[in-house]
C-alpha cells in the first residue's frame, strides 16, 4: 500500500502532510471535505502511520471507514479508490483478518475493470492480483487458474511484459509443488518472447531461472549460481534464493493438520487469543547480493520470534549490482514481519478471535527517499 501512496502524492503536490497536520487533514477528511484523492491520500498516509507503529486494528477500521465514504466514487476516481481498497486489503492481511482481506482485493479488482479501459495496464493486471490473492490465501488452483487467465487475455491483448509476469507466477508455483521440469520450460517459452530482450525483463527471467535451478541445490552451490543472475540494468537487487526458517512453532503443526482435514493436535481453548506479533528487520544488501548486519530495529511487546528470523535474511542472497551502482556500504532496507495469523473459532466458545498459523506476512517498510545510514 505504500508504494500506491507514494503514486497518489506524485499525482497532486499539495498533498504531502505529516506528523499533527496528517491526523488534522484526515479528520477534515472524514468530515467530507475534501475530494476523493486528498481523503484517499490522507488516509492512507495516517493508515501508514498507525501500521509502522503496530496498531493494525486502528488502521482497519480507518480504512475501512474510507472505503464506506468512497466506494460510490469508483465512477469519477477509480485510481484512487481502487488504492484504497489495496491498502485496506493489506492491513487486513496482516492482522490476520482474512475474510477482508478476500474481499477488499475482489473489490478493487472489480473498480478496475468496471471504470478503467480495458486496455489500462491495471485493468490488464487485474487477474494477477488475483491470482497472488490466492496464493495469499493458499488456494493455489484457484491462483493457477488465475494466473493463466492473465498470461492468456495478456496475449491476446499483446501485452507482453503482463505476459510475462503472470507466466512468471505460474512457473513460481510449479516450483513450489515440486515441478522444476515445467517451470523451466515455461521459463524458457518467456524467454522466447521479443519482449525477454528488454534488460528488465531479461533480469526478472535470469532471477526466475536461477531460483528454479537452485531449488534441489545446496546453500554454498546456490551462492554461487545467485551470481549468474548478473547485475542487469541497474535499479533495485532482486531476492534470487533465501533459506527456510529454522524454527516450527505449535501453531504450524495446528495448520497443517487443518489443511489435511484433521484436528488441531494441539487444540486451542477460549481462554486462548493471539495478539498481533510483528517486527521491523533491517539489513543491509552489499552490491555483490549479500546481506550484512541483519538486525532487530523494533519489536511488538512479548515477541520471542524475531531474533530468529536474523539468520533467514543474513542467508539470503540478492542479484549482484556493479559497485558503483550503490554506496561503499551496500544500501539498506527495512522489512515488517507479521506473524501470520487467522480469525477462529476455538473449543469451548462460540466468539471468533485472532490465533497465530504458520509463516509471515512480509511488506519492504524501506523508504525510497531515504539515504542509507551509517553502517555500524
Amino acid at each position: 500500500m505504500f508504494t500506491l501512496l507514494l503514486m497518489l502524492q506524485a499525482a497532486t503536490a499539495d498533498i504531502v502532510i505529516k506528523g499533527k497536520r496528517l491526523v488534522e487533514a484526515q479528520a477534515d477528511c472524514a468530515r467530507g471535505n475534501c475530494t476523493p484523492l486528498r481523503d484517499v491520500t490522507a488516509t492512507i498516509a495516517l493508515a501508514e502511520s498507525q501500521f509502522r507503529d503496530g496498531e493494525y486494528l486502528k488502521a482497519k477500521r480507518l480504512l475501512a471507514a474510507a472505503v464506506a465514504r468512497n466506494k460510490d466514487k469508483a465512477g469519477s476516481d477509480p485510481r484512487p479508490v481502487a488504492a484504497l481498497y489495496e491498502a485496506y486489503a493489506t492491513v487486513a492481511i496482516h492482522e490476520g483478518d482474512r475474510d477482508t482481506y478476500r474481499s477488499a482485493v475482489a473489490d478493487q479488482v472489480r473498480v478496475l475493470r468496471d471504470h478503467l479501459p480495458a486496455d489500462d495496464n491495471a485493468v490488464v493486471l487485474s487477474s494477477i492480483t488475483l491470482g497472488d490473492m490466492w496464493m495469499k490465501l493458499r488456494d493455489y488452483r484457484r491462483a493457477q487458474n488465475a494466473y493463466r487467465a492473465a498470461e492468456a487475455e495478456a496475449r491476446r491483448r499483446g501485452e507482453d511484459r503482463a505476459a510475462v509476469l503472470a507466466g512468471l507466477r505460474l512457473a513460481a508455483l510449479d516450483m513450489g509443488v515440486g515441478k522444476k521440469a515445467v517451470a523451466l520450460r515455461r521459463i524458457s517459452a518467456l524467454e522466447a518472447l521479443p519482449v525477454a530482450a528488454d534488460p528488465e525483463v531479461r533480469k526478472l527471467l535470469t532471477v526466475m531461472r536461477v531460483r528454479a535451478e537452485a531449488v534441489y541445490t545446496d546453500r554454498a552451490k546456490t551462492g554461487d549460481m545467485a551470481d549468474q543472475a548478473g547485475d542487469g540494468a541497474g535499479g533495485r537487487q532482486l531476492l534470487v534464493w533465501e533459506p527456510p526458517y529454522d524454527f516450527v512453532a505449535n501453531s504450524d503443526a495446528n495448520y497443517l493438520s487443518r489443511a489435511q482435514g484433521s484436528a488441531d493436535p494441539i487444540p486451542r481453548t477460549a481462554s486462548e487469543q493471539d495478539g498481533v506479533q510483528w517486527a521491523d528487520i533491517g539489513f543491509w544488501v552489499k552490491a555483490d547480493g549479500r546481506t550484512a548486519e541483519a538486525e532487530v530495529i523494533q519489536a511488538s511487546a512479548g515477541n520471542r520470534w524475531a531474533e530468529a528470523i536474523l539468520p533467514q535474511v543474513e542467508g539470503r542472497r540478492y542479484s549482484p549490482i556493479p559497485a558503483a551502482s550503490v554506496p561503499e556500504e551496500g544500501s539498506y532496507r527495512i522489512e515488517r514481519f507479521t506473524r501470520r495469523s487467522d480469525y477462529t473459532t476455538p473449543i469451548g466458545s462460540l466468539v471468533r478471535r485472532r490465533m497465530a498459523t504458520n509463516g509471515f506476512e512480509i511488506v519492504d517498510l524501506t523508504n525510497p527517499d531515504a539515504k542509507p545510514r551509517p553502517a555500524s
